[in-house]
């Protein structure tokens, strides 16, 4: 039961949503701490060294806290949502109204046309003049309020839909983005796995996917706690972001301490020197704690896309490189098979 709470409790806090008044950062700081109080004991003061039993721990705090963060994701969820149905609702009404003045002008028009003809039927020269003047004075006046009116609904729906296109990029950028790393997230890799193999097929440019794994990550975590073992993964996003420079660049955190990066117009020799130079850029990093005494580094396998390869084949290939990596001694850099010369 303590490995299912401590599972839920780690899901929560690895995405947690940004609120208007806290950060994802501090939610998954907060729900980390609970996280360690209730399956190894930790006291919720920092300062406090001493190990509470199972009896001893607040476990209706736990339940306190992760409710109240889920009422708090459930709002402001509920809230963004509203305001999205309000912008979109707020543009159909300025469509309507603008039709609706269309049609009351228009009316106004054809009532002195009307007046004009029956002037012509009656061939009162004088009522005539009187009568068309008016029309073409009714005409223009009708013509000139529909510009201005159309003018105001149009700069109205431009400023409503810009809005509305911003909250929408920013709920797609917080869809796919890592909050611990700002990177992509994993539902991005997938659609631009996707998206490389169906260039790759077009133009057969080369693309290779890089997997890369932290080694001792799991050390991190039990010797100096999560919030280290935090910092280690985004020094590995800071990393990856100082060696892949390109816009072209696909960049994202898989979950855990697993990312990939996928390269375009890149051979599998180019993607080796890069992930060494991954590497060497890693070793430059900050230790996670002051008092760290060992190093943090990270194993990459390499894959090169083939011809009539599937995303899931390619992936695992590069899968299968990085084990193979780990097994030589970690914090090594491997090609999958099939890739090399035939002479290697």
């Amino acid at each position: 039961m303590l490995d299912a709470l401590g599972g839920v409790l780690t899901a929560l806090s690895r995405y947690p949503i940004d609120l208007p008044d806290r950060s994802g950062e501090d939610i998954s700081r907060e729900l980390t701490k609970w996280h360690r109080h209730a399956t190894l004991g930790y006291a919720l003061d920092e300062g406090a060294q001493a190990s509470m039993g199972v009896n001893e721990r607040d476990w209706d705090g736990v339940v306190r806290t992760v409710t109240e963060q889920r009422r708090e994701e459930h709002r402001y969820v509920e809230s963004s949502i509203n305001e999205l149905r309000d912008a979109l609702w707020a543009c159909v009404e300025t469509v309507h109204n603008a039709v609706k003045v269309d049609h009351t002008t228009d009316a106004t028009t054809e009532q002195q046309m009307d007046r004009a003809k029956n002037a012509l039927k009656r061939m009162q020269t004088g009522s005539i003049k009187q009568e068309v003047f008016g029309a073409v004075l009714a005409i223009e006046g009708a013509l000139q309020t529909r510009r201005e009116q159309q003018q105001e609904q149009y700069v109205s729906l431009a400023t409503k839909l810009d809005r509305v296109g911003r909250q929408l990029e920013e709920a797609r950028r917080e869809s796919t983005t890592d909050t611990l790393t700002g990177l992509g997230n994993r539902k991005l890799f997938d659609v631009m796995a996707q998206r490389a193999l169906q260039m790759f097929s077009l133009g057969r440019q080369p693309v290779v996917l890089l997997m890369v794994d932290m080694d001792k990550l799991k050390l991190v975590n039990d010797m100096y706690g999560h919030q280290s073992g935090d910092v280690a993964i985004q020094n590995l996003g800071k990393a990856l972001s100082k060696t892949f420079l390109r816009q072209s660049d696909v960049l994202c955190r898989l979950g855990g301490d697993e990312f990939a990066a996928i390269l375009h117009n890149t051979d599998w020799k180019m993607a080796q020197t890069l992930a060494k130079r991954l590497q060497e850029q890693l070793a430059q990093m900050p230790a996670p704690h002051p008092s760290m005494e060992f190093s943090v580094g990270a194993s990459v396998g390499v894959a090169q896309l083939e011809i009539h390869e599937e995303v899931e084949e390619w992936v695992a290939r590069a899968d299968k490189a990085l084990y193979k990596a780990k097994q030589n001694g970690r914090e090594r850099v491997c090609v999958a098979d099939g890739l090399l010369p035939r002479s290697a």
